[in-house]
């Protein structure tokens, strides 16, 4: 659902930032407390409510699907969006000259020379891990559109588009990226950019431009790119080709970018260190399994754990909690599950007292295919779930077997060949150049690259290929 506000503006301290009607209308930054209080979502437990019947209890029980506990993470995310918010209006104070002259060139396709550039952030964790909700509870702190009508009282008719929030499908390409920007403004501005661009025979340059050239216009303030890894490197033609895609709007439209994505979205980045700044410039988080003993899983399991709709509530003891950490791994989708599934057990059942083997039961009985991704967690070996690898994994390339495994799906893929062999190739290169690799290691990745050699010599010609197959 869209926020609108109309402007009211707040002086600012910093030069840079006077005078400049964009940001001055930016609510101001929420202290440690009142971000708390503007992200908590609680299910409004009340104890008198045990004693109502069966069925008002489990549709109270329900409220935890919308719960929302802000972890220390919150803090953190919040305060770097809202600088680089700010930082990405500070070159485009609408009252200057320049920067009238710079939109003028984005709206007209004319390059317009400028030494700045936008920010980036990436924000990654396993599925579950509160990703989603982390970022819609953040973004809720401010209006997504800013309308305003006068500024020192002199006309000023601009409907501000604080952020974008961008939703790539499943197994996209560029140009359902594309299509997913124009679907996003509409969304926020009403308009129906999707229904022109989608029906048009526009290239897909003409396309990112489009995408420029209204993101400027509409002073969009930031843009947040989630599910990043549905993102479909081969038939993209390549990581290279998708990074410049996001390159081009954080250089041409000086619009931040924050990319949100399981660690497999980190295979865009990991294999040269090069790119670790264009994944997140301004920062870098990851929304992992909370460990037993930190306080994040200590502050959520026993919020939850208050959270007890039935007649015969128990206190959270040591066995408890384990059993609770067992079944979930410090998940916080799992935990809240879990509770939720436990509260209706213990009602249905007439127990009316969640115990330790209320909560195996509904673990075994309906957390299905989860029960096999958690095993592989608890066992530290998620190597066929690529949503549950860890950043390291990832970020260590594929100097591990884990990682090996999915480059050796990439390299047999059907739909991975041409350019996209070939930059995968070359990340192989560097890998094998740049670590000292076991013998097994080494071997493994050479097949790989064999396989990859063999893709770019079907679509080129072995003669163009310029290496021998290991």
């Amino acid at each position: 659902m869209t926020t609108t506000a109309k402007a009211e503006y707040s002086p600012q301290r910093l030069e840079e930032n006077q005078g400049n009607p964009l940001i001055e209308a930016i609510p101001r930054r929420l202290s440690p407390d009142g971000l708390i209080t503007a992200v908590a979502r609680l299910p409004g437990f009340e104890p008198a409510q045990r004693d109502w019947d069966d069925f008002d209890r489990e549709l109270l029980i329900k409220r935890l699907e919308r719960c929302v506990i802000p972890l220390s993470v919150y803090q953190d995310v919040y305060a770097t969006m809202y600088t680089t918010l700010i930082a990405g209006y500070q070159d485009r104070n609408p009252m200057l000259p320049a920067s009238r002259e710079w939109l003028y060139g984005v709206t007209q396709n004319v390059q317009i020379n400028s030494k700045t550039t936008a920010d980036s952030i990436l924000i990654t964790g396993l599925s579950g891990a509160g990703k989603s909700t982390l970022i819609n509870s953040i973004l809720s702190c401010f209006p997504q559109i800013i309308e305003h009508e006068n500024y020192n009282d002199e006309p000023y008719l601009q409907k501000q588009l604080v952020y974008l929030k961008v939703e790539i499908p499943p197994d996209a390409v560029r140009k359902a990226l594309c299509l997913s920007f124009f679907f996003a403004l509409d969304e926020a501005l009403g308009t129906n950019y999707y229904e022109q661009y989608s029906n048009s025979r526009k290239g897909i340059s003409e396309l990112e431009t489009a995408i420029h050239q209204i993101c400027a216009s509409h002073c969009v303030g930031m843009i947040i790119i989630d599910e990043f890894q549905n993102l479909n490197v081969a038939k993209a033609g390549g990581d290279e080709v998708i990074l410049q895609f996001f390159d081009s709007i954080t250089n041409n439209a000086k619009i931040p970018i924050i990319k949100v994505g399981t660690p497999a979205a980190l295979r865009l980045f990991s294999a040269k260190f090069r790119s670790g700044r264009r994944a997140g410039s301004a920062g870098f988080y990851e929304l992992g399994q909370l460990k037993y003993d930190e306080p994040d899983w200590n502050t959520l399991v026993r919020a939850v754990w208050n959270f007890q709709w039935v007649k015969k509530p128990k206190r959270l003891d040591q066995k408890l909690e384990s059993t609770l950490y067992e079944l979930s791994q410090g998940i916080p989708f799992c935990l809240f599950k879990l509770m939720q599934l436990a509260n209706l057990e213990a009602i249905s059942a007439g127990k009316e007292s969640i115990s330790d083997s209320t909560l195996r039961k509904v673990y075994k009985q309906h957390f299905g295919l989860l029960r096999r991704a958690l095993s592989s967690l608890r066992k530290g070996n998620p190597s066929q779930y690529e949503d549950l690898l860890p950043v390291s994994v990832w970020v260590g390339g594929a100097t591990k077997s884990v990682p090996i495994v999915h480059l050796n799906n990439l390299a047999k893929s059907e739909d991975f060949r041409g350019p996209a062999a070939k930059q995968l190739k070359n990340h192989i290169d560097d890998v094998i150049t740049e670590n000292n690799l076991s013998p097994t290691i080494k071997h493994k990745l050479l097949r790989v690259r064999a396989d990859l050699n063999a893709k770019i010599a079907e679509g080129k010609g072995a003669e163009l290929l310029g290496v021998e197959a290991e």
